[in-house]
């Protein structure tokens, strides 16, 4: 949605980090607009609130505006009952990008007499750059300034830094091809861990400063986390268009919103979801999770870009969709509470979802929309529940669509308070006289952890996610103080069902989540009860435990799996082999598709050779055939299967229920047939042998096989094809035989004679292919030299998924208009496909000449060029 800041800021960014000190006492540079006059001043804030169209019985009134808060993008809260707001400044429109003379920072911001007005302002930080998000917790504050994630210790709590920032996370680049879509957002989740969100036209390299390439997470949108306690990041999810608001529900599953593809996602850790194009970075996946509503706010059949201005009033709004609140307060009437909200941008209105569960996971059906606003300049950003059950609700104010193409109305901004009837602070019983004080006095840090932990008990979610964290930030625990609070959980959760009764407001499952996580946050090693809790009759008890037991185990990034060093790798095997025999059994005999889904998504943290012993009892529930998310979570989990043990993931296959799934594998093993045919051989073996008992196995493998050797134009036969023909005459004539046998005549020609060159050339060109199948079918044209080569060449090379084989077709041709061809296709590639097509223009003398041209008129920066490229240009002996 935001803009992203070029590669040549990131100087100013060091400076700005590096000197928030000494910074500290610069005049903050003044703030302007920049938006053309004709759209003239947004009305007063008083007005905006007023003109929010809301339901009986609720009030919208300011909390701040302008000149007290600008530009306002992200907030949270913290123990104490003050809210954080992030002011972005910088942020500019497409001509600049970011205007590098201002600066972004964050206010602490109350309500110290309690009538819902912020009458107490301070400026915590005013040096930050490129800010897009904030939390805080474990002593300071975090921010989001990509490409860094920040900490800025705060350790007294004063609302003053103790030092200057500390880099934690880098790696979240900005794409000079795209002016929006990177990283934003920033949230302590239920389990402890920081979450954060990123678009996919801004793919991220995280890893601790320094870290080398080889140690980084790739990701290229999606979720992903971090861990205070380890020191530790992670990729939760690949995919979607731009991420911009996330939340959890009671019994903390989380879910997230987003824009163009789908709006709303339930975050599923190792999913790879659709994206915009399409096309996954892992080329593998081959299919993609899509999202989970039941409806789109705009018309799909018109696309996206057609939703603004009114035209998709009645469906929902628009495309775009920023923030996400599951309303967990207890001032908003009751059916109300577990809903999910998002502000839908261009709407001007906060969409309503209800989230019930389907499946392996859940479905959102639409709910009608909770308010519209009158206001012409309202941009809503984030909406959050506060101490007392009202929601504030965050509007950037300004007349222009996310990418800000007509300039930035910088002087505006407000938080509104949205509550129904009159709210109140709760009454918090304490141990120790005076430990509370209200109204806008209270400082749950003084609160003992009995107290904490007593306050796990609270209806409204606030007070149960602030006291959480606190116990997270003492943890671990000890002595007395630690035995105490763990039995006052310990009692919530045995006795979830009484409690429930008397107050049916949280449910007996969410009073079990809640105390089951404060345990793990202040004693993480208590492996032993959550064995005992994979048992458990409560479905989400057990989800819990596999996460929390495997949480320490690596999960598969963007690309595949994480590689530890040699040490952690040895840990990471021994952990995983103590548990690999519960989790089968567990996979084995389970009855909940939300649990399955969890050990689906496990397969992704195992040792690859560990992976298929899991995916067996997993992929035979035929209950889970046709669920939204398992056949493809699972396939995502045995991809690196397939390159290590063909033959295993063959078994898997023809043990598989799922047609899905065992055609993927069966896709997967064509593409390795030259390196690895004894997959395939194995493959067709237990196929054939497995019609008896499933009919449609056969044809859901040679359909898969047919897709995946899409392309070649001729293969050597298996040595198990002669079964396929009696394997397909013991089927009964109909839809499935006939589709094996449609197949099975396919790849006889592949395996017999070979396709002609015309076909594999149709492949190629064929834009509705699959990447997979159009690069393998390119290779094969290059390696035959087939007529016409240069043209086919010089056609795909400007396509970004195909334009790194297409280099290397051209790579034949020895002439200098190719390499001027080739560096016009590099200045736009990046990435790996780069890398390739300056490794190609160096192949050549004459090539290698328009390359250097391009870097001595600055056409290409010089740092673009990876040393074997430079290498290779002095190898060439021409000065």
């Amino acid at each position: 949605m935001w803009a992203s800041a070029i590669v040549g800021s990131r100087a100013w960014l060091l400076v700005g980090v590096l000197a928030c000190s000494a910074l500290a006492d610069d005049t903050f540079p003044e703030p302007y607009d920049s938006e053309i006059a004709e759209r003239g001043r947004p009305p007063a804030a008083s007005a905006a609130a007023s003109g929010l169209a809301l339901p009986h019985g609720f009030s919208a009134t300011v909390m701040a505006a302008e000149p007290d808060v600008q530009n306002p993008i992200a907030l949270t809260w913290d123990a104490r009952g003050r809210l954080w707001v992030a002011e972005n400044f910088t942020y500019a429109e497409g001509s600049q990008r970011f205007d590098h003379a201002l600066r972004d920072r964050v206010l602490i911001m109350e309500d110290t007499d309690g009538n819902g007005t912020l009458d107490r302002r301070s400026v915590f930080m005013d040096t930050l750059p490129v800010l897009t998000g904030i939390e805080v917790g474990h002593g300071g504050l975090w921010a989001m300034c990509p490409p860094r994630l920040l900490f800025i210790p705060d350790r007294d709590r004063d609302g003053r830094p103790d030092g200057p920032a500390e880099t934690i996370l880098d790696g979240f680049e900005v794409s000079e091809a795209n002016y929006h879509n990177f990283a934003n957002g920033l949230r302590f989740g239920p389990d402890g861990w920081l979450y954060g969100r990123c678009g996919h036209s801004c793919p991220a390299r995280i890893g601790s400063p320094n870290a080398l390439d080889a140690a980084r997470l790739p990701m290229e949108g999606g979720i992903w986390r971090y861990s205070p306690r380890a020191g530790r990041a992670e990729v939760l999810s690949t995919g979607t268009t731009n991420p911009w608001g996330l939340d959890w529900n009671a019994v903390a599953e989380g879910f997230f919103v987003n824009t163009v593809n789908g709006h709303l996602w339930h975050l599923i850790h190792g999913a790879h979801f659709a994206q915009a194009n399409g096309i996954d970075p892992n080329p593998f996946t081959y299919e993609l999770i899509d999202h989970h509503a039941d409806h789109y706010h705009f018309d799909v059949k018109g696309g996206w870009q057609n939703s603004r201005d009114g035209k998709a009033d009645d469906l929902g709004g628009g495309h775009a969709h920023s923030g996400c609140m599951i309303y967990a307060g207890t001032n908003w009437p009751a059916d109300y509470r577990g809903r999910l909200f998002t502000l839908n941008f261009h709407g001007r209105r906060a969409n309503q979802e209800i989230l019930q569960r389907r499946g392996s996971g859940y479905v959102a059906r639409h709910a009608p929309d909770f308010f519209v606003s009158g206001d012409h300049w309202f941009r809503g950003i984030e909406l959050m529940s506060g101490p007392d059950g009202s929601v504030t609700v965050v509007d950037w104010s300004d007349t222009g669509e996310c990418h800000e193409r007509d300039g930035v109305h910088r002087t505006s901004g407000r938080l509104f308070r949205v509550a129904y009837g009159q709210p109140r602070l709760p009454e918090i019983t304490t141990q120790a006289a005076g430990a509370w004080q209200a109204p806008g006095g209270f400082d749950l840090h003084n609160l003992s952890d009995v107290d904490l932990a007593r306050l796990q008990r609270h209806p409204d979610g606030w007070w149960v996610g602030q006291a959480r964290m606190v116990l997270t930030e003492r943890a671990p625990l000890a002595g007395d103080s630690a035995v105490a609070a763990r039995a006052v959980l310990e009692e919530q959760f045995t006795t979830a069902e009484q409690l429930a009764a008397i107050d049916p407001r949280v449910s007996a499952a969410a009073h079990r989540i809640r105390a089951m996580l404060a345990m793990h946050m202040i004693d993480p090693s208590d492996s032993d009860r959550l064995h005992d809790l994979l048992h458990h009759s409560d479905e989400h008890v057990r989800t819990w435990a596999v996460r929390l037991l495997t949480e320490e185990l690596p999960l598969d990034a963007a690309l595949g799996p994480v590689l530890p060093a040699a040490a952690a790798a040895a840990d990471v095997r021994r952990r995983a082999e103590v548990l690999l025999d519960r989790l089968v059994l567990l996979a084995r005999h389970e009855p909940s598709g939300l649990v399955r889904l969890a050990l689906a998504s496990t397969l992704q943290r195992l040792p690859v050779d560990l992976r298929p012993a899991l995916a067996i009892p997993l992929v035979s529930h035929a209950e889970d055939a046709t669920d939204h998310n398992l056949p493809l979570l699972v396939w995502y989990g045995l991809i690196p299967v397939a390159d290590l043990h063909p033959v295993a993931l063959a078994e898997v296959a023809t043990s598989c229920r799922w047609p899905t799934t065992r055609r993927l594998i069966a896709r997967r093993l064509a593409g390795l047939y030259d390196a690895a045919p004894e997959g395939v051989v194995q493959l067709l073996h237990g196929a054939a042998a497995g019609v008896g008992h499933d009919p449609a196995v056969l044809a859901d493998v040679l359909a898969g096989l047919a897709e995946g050797f899409a392309g070649w134009r001729k293969a050597a036969q298996p040595t198990s094809w002669t079964l396929v023909d009696d394997a397909l005459d013991t089927l009964p004539e109909g839809e499935i035989r006939d589709r094996g046998r449609r197949h099975a005549d396919e790849l006889a020609i592949l395996f017999g004679d070979g396709r002609a060159i015309d076909a594999v050339r149709d492949v190629a060109l064929n834009p509705h292919a699959t990447v997979e199948m159009r690069r393998r079918a390119l290779a094969t044209l290059i390696d035959a030299q087939a007529p016409e080569l240069r043209s086919i060449c010089e056609h795909l090379l400007t396509d970004r998924h195909l334009q790194s084989v297409a280099a290397r077709g051209l790579s034949r041709f020895n002439d200098p208009a190719i390499g001027r061809q080739l560096v016009d296709a590099g200045r736009r590639a990046r990435g790996a496909a780069r890398d390739a097509i300056f490794l190609t223009l160096v192949s050549r003398r004459s090539f290698a000449g328009e390359l250097v041209a391009a870097v001595e008129q600055k056409r290409i920066p010089v740092s673009d060029l990876s040393a074997a490229v430079i290498r290779q240009i002095h190898a060439l002996g021409d000065d």
